[in-house]
């Protein structure tokens, strides 16, 4: 059981690792398309959960083969980063409602995607060079908060089989 449990832990954070990686580069991605004003709060939220999701990750990786950090600590600390990653899983999903992405009606104005706007003479201007840009910036958008929901399922699998093994070991090896 306990080489079943190792196993299990280790993909597990191998996946959580990869999805936190992902999710913070998209992010990034995305801030560095803001043309006016600043990058949107929900914007920089994503690229903060990934980072803090990788660091987790990395650090229930350490905890695997190292005993210094107590399971229930590593479990609390997924835990978080579940409850961050899904809350800006859904603040994507939620400013991204009503887009469609082969739609350039629906993107062009969507503050994800439209890098920022400034009122001109002629109506407002937006941070790209033609509103076809914007859909491929959807594309992105969407495969950003998919990963952010798969994070926070991994984290929560990590969350339960952090609870399962420290109730086994007494608490003193991380995950396993």
């Amino acid at each position: 059981m306990a080489g079943l449990s190792f196993i299990a832990n280790l993909g597990a954070r191998f996946f959580q690792i990869l999805f936190a990686i992902i999710v913070l580069g998209i992010s990034s991605t995305m801030a560095k398309w803001q043309t006016f004003g600043s990058a949107p709060a929900t914007t920089v939220y994503g690229a903060f959960t990934g980072g803090f999701a990788l660091l987790i990750g990395l650090v229930g990786a350490v905890s695997i083969f190292l005993e210094v950090i107590p399971a229930i600590i590593v479990a609390g600390a997924d835990a978080l980063a579940a409850v961050l990653t899904l809350a800006a899983g859904i603040a994507y999903a939620v400013t991204m409602r009503g887009v469609h992405c082969s739609d350039v009606g629906t993107t062009y104005n969507n503050v994800l995607l439209d890098g920022g706007s400034i009122k001109a003479k002629g109506g407002p201007l937006f941070g790209y060079d033609s509103p076809v840009e914007t859909i491929g910036r959807c594309r992105k958008a969407e495969a950003d908060y998919a990963f952010m929901f798969l994070t926070f399922a991994v984290s929560a699998i990590l969350v339960g089989l952090g609870l399962l093994t420290s109730g086994r070991r007494g608490g003193n090896k991380g995950v396993v």
